[in-house]
């Protein structure tokens, strides 16, 4: 036998990439990204009115600045998470910042009299076609909308490629921690950002003359500052975000599965989602604005139809994953353990988010009686939402330490009871008078519940997953809580809304009775049915503890 230590002595041994620096720089794209979701919340009014559209005329198509990218978002990781498993995790990562960059660009230099860039080209093209000169607000609109949409094309993926590829540099046993924090900072982000956005243009407009002059004082002749700076900022960022996560991942082995990809499973499951989504009428973002029910989902008119086709697109698809030799989600899969019941969880765990996110704006709202005050009712609400969120996503770093030393399956259902404990303490204390510093308090214990599940549910499935398939897995992780997310919005708000006429009509019945009292009476059953969606909230907690337990024990198992 040849011995070869000589040779190894004298051939520099190549350090291998440290896996936490490359989780770190890969989570920072992940948070622009998922800031982006929400971030044109708190500017929409702006846009409208810069762009000279009457704003009653056009509210619902600018509604899809947010909806389209919602949409896009989850959209992309049905497919992404599958095509980085068959070209190389690398390859889709850095393909996703590109397409995040470009969609970026084309809302960054949106012409709002269309005379330049993108919104030039498409307003000629619909003046030779249609032979008549379109509005030019109507179409730096349509631009804007179209650079959300490729933007999130980009941004979605990210989530899915950034969990497989944590899966690629973490072994089974130290996963836990890496994921959790990877869909930590992916639902950070997009609660984060109308917070943010509000903040920065709201600066750039107090700060307009001093930008000006600047500018003017160094010989350069640009405008002030607005809204759309902040897509500008993404693409350095997003520069600097590829050749840094480059030069880190340069000596990461690059895995690539064997296989075809299935467009005909990546379109049904993607017009199955549209038609979801869009039936359920349901819209994730959660502005400081929020007054009511009405205002933050329901039932769209058009749901029923929507719904039932969805429903066919997706029996086509199952059909489709069933026959094809090398499907998008191998159905088969779903019979291990990690995999079913960790995304019964997860379903439920976007569902009880959702009405923590929910309730807190309403309750802040209905408390506000004076318009005037409604700025500082925004802060308000975006501080009891940090007490919500932030403990969520610190949470999932010790949910990672848990479900490594006790097992997926107790860290999941101790996280689970905690929240449930929070939803409780709501459904019992939460009055139009409580202090905010009690909402603050629940709203923690509900977000360190759910955080602690983050890590020991993607584990659990990504474990379970075979190593070809850990990019089709991790979009399924991140699909089922959007999921959860957008049935509990719609299904809540329709069902309180209902609640509340109920209750307003047994207590409001008299006609002559005292306007400003009738307010009162109405704000307080607001609040009261606010604590029994939570009550709602602890029962969802409560029925997940029977799947969580269902996850395997095994901490580096998952089937």
């Amino acid at each position: 036998m040849i011995s070869t230590t000589g040779a190894a002595a004298l051939t520099p041994a190549r350090r291998s990439p440290n896996p936490w620096l490359i989780l770190t720089l890969v989570c920072i794209p992940v948070f622009i990204g998922s800031l982006d979701l929400t971030i044109v919340s708190a500017f929409l009014p702006e846009i409208i009115v810069r762009l000279e559209l009457p704003i009653t005329d056009v509210i619902d198509d600018a509604a899809w600045i947010i909806t389209g990218y919602l949409l896009a978002y989850t959209v992309s990781m049905t497919f992404m998470g599958r095509l980085s498993d068959l070209i190389g995790r690398r390859r889709t990562y850095f393909a996703c910042l590109i397409i995040f960059m470009i969609g970026s660009l084309i809302v960054a230099e949106v012409d709002v009299q269309a005379r330049s860039g993108l919104s030039g080209v498409l307003y000629n093209l619909i003046y030779r076609f249609s032979g008549q000169r379109p509005d030019p607000g109507s179409v730096a609109l349509m631009v804007i909308i179209i650079g959300r949409v490729v933007q999130a094309l980009g941004a979605g993926a990210l989530v899915p490629v950034s969990l497989a590829l944590a899966g690629d540099l973490f072994p089974p046993q130290k996963r836990a921690q890496p994921l959790g924090i990877i869909g930590a900072v992916d639902t950070l982000g997009w609660v984060l950002g109308h917070l943010y956005g509000g903040i920065m243009v709201r600066f750039f407009a107090v700060n307009a003359a001093g930008f000006s002059d600047f500018f003017a004082s160094i010989g350069l002749n640009w405008d002030a500052p607005d809204w759309r700076t902040l897509f500008w900022i993404n693409i350095p960022i997003t520069l600097i975000a590829i050749v840094i996560t480059a030069w880190a991942l340069r000596g990461v082995k690059q895995e690539r599965a064997k296989g075809r990809f299935d467009f005909a499973g990546a379109a049904l499951i993607t017009g199955a989602l549209i038609c979801l989504v869009l039936g359920l009428g349901a819209n994730i973002e959660i502005a400081a604005s929020t007054a009511s029910f009405e205002d933050v989902g329901g039932f769209p008119p058009y749901a029923a139809p929507l719904l039932l086709l969805s429903a066919a697109m997706f029996a086509g698809f199952l059909f489709v994953e069933w026959k094809f030799p090398d499907p998008l989600f191998d159905l088969r899969a779903l019979a291990r353990r990690g995999i079913a019941m960790g995304s019964l969880v997860n379903l439920a765990v976007g569902f009880c988010l959702m009405i923590g996110l929910v309730s807190v704006p309403i309750l802040v709202n209905i408390r506000t009686a004076d318009m005037a005050n409604l700025s500082a009712a925004a802060l308000e609400v975006g501080i009891l939402l940090s007490a919500l969120t932030i403990p969520m996503a610190l949470a999932a770093i010790p949910g990672g330490w848990l479900a490594n030393k006790i097992g997926y399956r107790w860290s999941t259902m101790l996280g689970l009871g905690i929240a449930l404990v929070g939803f409780l303490l709501i459904w019992q204390t939460w009055t139009l008078d409580i202090p905010n510093s009690l909402v603050a308090l629940e709203m923690a214990l509900v977000g360190i519940g759910l955080g602690l599940t983050f890590s020991p549910i993607s584990a659990a499935v990504l474990n379970a997953a075979d190593a070809d398939r850990l990019g089709t897995f991790s979009a399924l992780v991140i699909i089922m809580r959007l999921l959860g997310m957008t049935i509990s919005v719609s299904l809540m708000t329709a069902l309180a809304s209902q609640r509340l006429a109920t209750l307003a009509s047994a207590a409001l019945g008299d006609p002559s009775v005292d306007p400003y009292a009738a307010i009162d009476v109405y704000s307080r059953l607001t609040v009261q049915v606010l604590s029994e969606i939570s009550l709602a909230g602890a029962i969802i907690c409560l029925a997940a503890l029977l799947p969580a337990y269902l996850i395997s024990r095994s901490r580096t198992k998952g089937n």
